[in-house]
């Protein structure tokens, strides 16, 4: 069991997604860059920082981080929200587009997020399969 936002969960979602998932059908050849600003991380309320890069459906870049210079990555779009709702997104408990409807996450280019709520939701399916301490 690896701990949820660590580097080795972040190793490991990546080789889960680049192995399990397929560009086209799954990822929908989807380009787009998106960072997760995880708010109220416990046990000391800290801020993580969640980046993923598709390109063409091929996952390039996929980290986590406590260190803010990650913002500079300049993501198309971000999503800002607290650490349960980022789990349950995580877990499979809740999708990326309910809980955009349900105001749990602030998100910068609403209408971009939009067109990209199906495959984000199919690369959060791939990710809840990892063993995870939350």
């Amino acid at each position: 069991m690896v701990k949820y936002l660590s580097k080795e969960w972040a190793e490991l979602a990546k080789k889960k997604v680049l192995t399990e998932l397929d560009k086209a059908r799954d990822l929908k050849n989807m380009n787009t860059s998106l960072l997760n600003i995880i708010q109220n991380v416990p046990p000391d309320n800290k801020t993580m920082y969640f980046y993923i890069k598709f390109i063409e459906g091929n996952l390039e870049e996929l980290i986590t981080s406590s260190d803010e210079s990650i913002k500079q990555k300049n993501a198309e779009i971000t999503a800002t929200g607290d650490y349960t709702t980022f789990v349950q997104i995580s877990s499979g408990q809740m999708s990326s587009a309910m809980a955009l409807l349900k105001n749990r996450l602030k998100m910068t280019n609403k209408m971009k997020a939009l067109t990209i709520t199906k495959p984000i939701d199919t690369f959060n399916g791939c990710i809840k399969g990892i063993q995870t301490e939350y």
